[in-house]
């Protein structure tokens, strides 16, 4: 079975073909754990755990790198926030990432092979940087290091940006020091003296650098797949295309893959903006596996405007699945022989080595429900395939959705405060139900 991606770098579906026979390297940008983790964060991991999981299941030797950045602006304003510190940054990472960890087993997301951190590889990220300096690709300012984006002709070559629309472009630092406006930190040097001493003084890592430091650590100069989210095109994964190529004079990544944003009222779900919803959160309404579920009804490059009722949906889609299968208790060491002499499942596997069509998978597998009932042997592959290469257990009891006294009296006094035409309030109310895991549909009133 061919499996095809959606090469970012291309704009094109491409057969995957790794460098090295079947062995392949995959690096996905992990999380900044300096909060809980929210469902954007889910649907990210979740696509790339499918991904992992299908590269296993066609039998290539997968290594899998995803990292922890622990040391970064949002970790240290966190500290200074909740403790006074700058240097409790570590106790925050610590907390948040056993949080995210314990959020990535909820939703059966299986563990990458490695899954570094930047804390951990300060020493090879100053030699890094040493050498992008005397390459002529960096240059120091004080105690800061930036990147040269001059000194690389390919710049933009991801994003597809071109460096004269950047000068004012978002996303971009402001500093007058520097040669471009695009030029972006390497090191961030500290006055102060605190976290690590450097040749250019006592500072710590840019964001970008991490990412080229440890991917060539754990899986050499170029991988057959770097991924994460779209939001990270640009300026991330541009900057680590530029300053990892410019060190190695080597590609990258052969494949670069990017999951859609998931919104919520026509925004980029974030933090930034307020407007998400903690995995935990979801957890206590909704069994993981609805989540999972889920996001397997939306394909991995097509936006999601998040709903509660569309999760509801989802839940009702999710039991009548999970109805069927709940008597099938033994699962089968399913293998690609299996998928060969059986119709269905070469059906549903065709489906996912399609750009990983997860919503194509998914019909296949409700079309043939009353096949299934009719056969336990069916049934047992069928469940122990959409396990093994979905990592959708089709068991997870489903609890009701309730509504608290809590939400009850928040909705009731925002119901007021529209009556009373207290937008100001009303908008503040929603606000609070939102961070709860709540939305609130308005109907006009008279």
């Amino acid at each position: 079975m061919k499996l095809i991606l959606t090469n970012t770098l291309t704009r094109k579906k491409e057969l995957f073909v790794p460098l090295k026979n079947k062995k392949v390297g995959m690096y996905v940008c992990g999380v900044t754990p300096y909060a809980d983790s929210h469902i954007g964060h889910g649907r990210c991991y979740v696509n790339f755990d499918i991904l992992f999981r299908l590269l296993k299941f066609l039998q290539y030797d997968v290594t899998y790198v995803r990292n922890i950045t622990d040391i970064d602006d949002k970790l240290i304003n966190k500290a200074k926030e909740e403790t006074g510190d700058i240097l409790d940054y570590l106790q925050i990472s610590q907390k948040y990432t056993q949080n995210f960890l314990d959020d990535m087993r909820e939703l059966n997301n299986l563990q990458p092979t490695y899954e570094p951190k930047v804390t951990e590889n300060i020493q090879e990220i100053i030699k890094f940087i040493s050498s992008l300096i005397e390459k002529k690709h960096a240059y120091v300012l004080g105690a800061d290091v930036y990147f040269d984006v001059l000194s690389f002709e390919k710049y933009g070559k991801l994003s597809g940006k071109k460096l004269e629309d950047l000068k004012l472009g978002s996303r971009v630092e402001i500093d007058d020091r520097k040669k471009h406006p695009a030029d972006f930190v390497l090191w961030k040097g500290n006055g102060e003296k605190l976290f690590w001493q450097s040749p250019w003084g006592y500072g710590r890592p840019g964001w970008h650098i991490e990412c080229s430091v440890m991917a060539q650590k754990y899986l050499g100069q170029t991988l057959d797949i770097h991924g994460g989210g779209m939001d990270l095109i640009f300026p991330h994964h541009e900057n680590e295309v530029a300053q990892s190529e410019a060190h190695n004079l080597n590609v990258l990544s052969k494949y670069w893959i990017h999951n859609a944003f998931i919104n919520v009222n026509k925004e980029k779900m974030s933090k930034s903006l307020g407007n998400f919803f903690t995995l935990k959160t979801v957890f206590q309404k909704f069994d993981p596996m609805i989540l999972r579920f889920y996001f397997l009804q939306h394909h991995y490059r097509t936006p999601i405007e998040f709903t509660l009722q569309s999760l509801n949906a989802a839940k009702a889609a999710y039991e009548k699945l999970a109805v069927v299968f709940e008597t099938v208790n033994v699962l089968k060491e399913i293998t690609i022989s299996d998928c060969e002499s059986n119709s269905l499942l070469s059906e549903m596997l065709s489906a996912l080595c399609d750009d990983l069509n997860t919503p194509k998978f998914l019909g296949i597998l409700f079309e043939n429900l009353s096949k299934i009932k009719e056969s336990k042997d069916l049934a047992i592959l069928v469940k122990s395939f959409v396990n093994t290469v979905v990592g959708l257990k089709l068991d997870a009891v489903c609890e009701k959705f309730e509504i608290t006294p809590e939400i009850e009296d928040l909705i009731k006094k925002r119901e007021q405060a529209r009556i009373d035409k207290n937008w100001t309030l009303a908008d503040e109310i929603r606000g609070q139900l939102l961070k709860l895991g709540y939305e609130v549909q308005d109907k006009k009133i008279k």
